[in-house]
């Protein structure tokens, strides 16, 4: 078997996620369902803020951002260029941080100290578990030689959570309210739950994916496509590019990065209350003084970068492990994610049954096959779908 068909083997198996599809589309009746781990860790964010987006700070007061997702991703071929998705993730989030005071008691209060800073404990920290963004997704391949090329369309609709919004809630709606009514607004009970499991609405993406593989056991693959977003959220420009190298036909290594770029501004959601120092420890806050005010939009930017290993384990079932990290955004914590997966393929209805694993022989005789089709012109699937984890929607905002 050569190289280039071990690839185009992998592809019949690999496993897909949020941002991330195949190129080449699956062969009629064959379905590929797969399951995922996500955990993600972050302790700063890319506040984007006084024309400094790219600069990572820390969450003031300690702050911690954990997430994980298990997410549920079915495929079907319903003919060999024409491939439907669907992907449902589950996702817990939670954001610690330490309690501050941000209004000292006035001078010549008579009330006890123990019962104002009681009343007026500021508590940041929340968390929130459920069913995040489901997404259906269409893909038709247009191309097979002499380069793969196909069309998406791709809708997200959230799973009915809370959205995001500023640190207290909707209202005030900028920072000069916040600062007229500091008083009202600066008090627990008026804390919101800005933890979220997404933005809360709905988006159609449409993109052009395209990508190649070599006798080496070498591919790339990308892709490019504008995101609509609805809700009066910023749409924005996708973009990603990825590449890998197959090993001894069980082994594929692989590397990319995606860029998600707003295009136009989102609407004001609230106003979030961070830090002019984010490492002061809640004692030495110095309550307002220290007080950073910013008008949180329905937007965001980010550069995710990753990398990762997929293992063949038999003909028909596969094992991923994946790294990613966002190294650069807006409106975006500094997300790092691990990711296990596993992901099988069988035969719905139609064509040949997916090969199993005593039955090599007869497998190693459908590649050959697969190689006489694939030197026609004929359809071919991809050497890979990428692998990497979304942090779109993860982040804690303050």
């Amino acid at each position: 078997m050569t190289n280039r068909l071990a690839i185009a083997a992998f592809a019949a198996l690999t496993l897909s996620s949020t941002l991330a599809v195949a190129q080449w589309t699956l062969p009629e009746g064959q379905m590929f369902l797969s399951t995922g781990f996500d955990g993600q860790y972050a302790r700063g964010e890319f506040f984007g803020f006084d024309g400094d987006p790219s600069e990572e700070r820390n969450f003031p007061l300690r702050g911690e951002y954990l997430g994980a997702t298990m997410t549920f991703d079915a495929r079907v071929g319903l003919t060999d260029e024409l491939e439907l998705e669907l992907m449902v993730p589950l996702r817990v989030v939670t954001y610690t941080s330490d309690p501050v005071i941000l209004i000292p008691q006035p001078m010549g209060s008579m009330e006890s100290a123990f019962d104002y800073y009681q009343q007026n404990l500021i508590e940041l920290s929340q968390g929130t578990m459920g069913l995040a963004d489901i997404e259906v997704a269409g893909r038709y391949r247009f191309l097979a030689q002499p380069f793969l090329l196909t069309g998406e369309l791709r809708l997200k609709v959230p799973g009915g959570y809370d959205g995001p919004s500023g640190t207290f809630g909707s209202n005030p709606t900028d920072t000069q309210d916040f600062m007229d009514n500091v008083g009202t607004y600066v008090s627990p009970e008026n804390i919101s739950d800005d933890v979220t499991l997404g933005d809360g609405q709905v988006d159609l993406i449409g993109r052009l994916l395209f990508g190649a593989a070599f006798d080496t056991g070498t591919f790339f693959a990308g892709d490019a496509g504008y995101n609509v977003r609805f809700d009066d959220a910023g749409h924005q420009f996708l973009a990603s590019l990825r590449v890998g190298q197959l090993i001894e036909n069980v082994v594929l290594l692989f590397a990319g990065a995606s860029l998600a770029m707003s295009v136009t501004e989102g609407r004001v959601i609230g106003v979030s209350v961070a830090a002019q120092d984010p490492n002061v420890p809640a004692a030495e806050f110095g309550g307002l003084t220290n007080i950073l005010l910013r008008e949180v939009r329905l937007q965001r930017d980010y550069l995710n970068v990753y990398g990762g290993v997929i293992f063949r384990i038999s003909p028909s079932v596969e094992i991923k492990l994946a790294y990613a990290r966002t190294a650069w955004g807006r409106n975006v914590a500094a997300v790092n994610t691990f990711t296990i997966g596993v992901g099988a393929r069988t035969t719905l209805f139609g064509g040949a049954d997916a090969p199993e694993e005593d039955d090599e022989d007869e497998y190693e005789d459908e590649e050959e096959e697969y190689e006489d089709e694939y030197d026609d012109g004929a359809a071919e699937e991809a050497p890979v779908e990428q692998a990497y984890p979304e942090t779109q929607g993860d982040e804690a905002t303050e």
